[in-house]
């Protein structure tokens, strides 16, 4: 199973040990920002993951996420692990924003599933 975002609940979908990537296109220019993603076990925690890009492409951005880094996260038996990520668009201390989640009580999840194989 790759990893999978549903466009419209923004729910990741990903298997604990695998690698994963996902775009974000902002439709402007974004050049001039810093974009951080990062992945959380619970809203009020400090990231497992957290992934900065400080010189993305115009208008889009790219997160990779490695084996070592998905390691990190758990899984229940055979059942999913939960997580929560977001979005941060970042100009030095002048400026900052999180763009996802936009609504303060349904921020995005990420299901981790057991890994296969050893």
């Amino acid at each position: 199973m790759p990893f999978t975002i549903d466009e419209d609940t923004l729910l990741i979908k990903g298997r604990k040990g695998d690698t994963a990537s996902f775009t974000f296109d902002f439709g402007q220019d974004i050049s001039d920002y810093t974009v951080s993603f990062y992945v959380k076990k619970n809203i009020t925690a400090d990231p497992i993951i957290e992934k900065t890009y400080a010189i993305p492409s115009s208008t889009s951005v790219t997160i990779a996420l490695t084996t070592t880094e998905t390691e990190e996260l758990s899984s229940h038996g055979s059942a999913y692990g939960i997580y929560y990520w977001g979005v941060k668009l970042t100009n030095g201390t002048s400026f900052a924003q999180t763009l996802i989640p936009q609504e303060f009580n349904n921020p995005p999840m990420m299901y981790i599933y057991p890994e296969i194989g050893g």
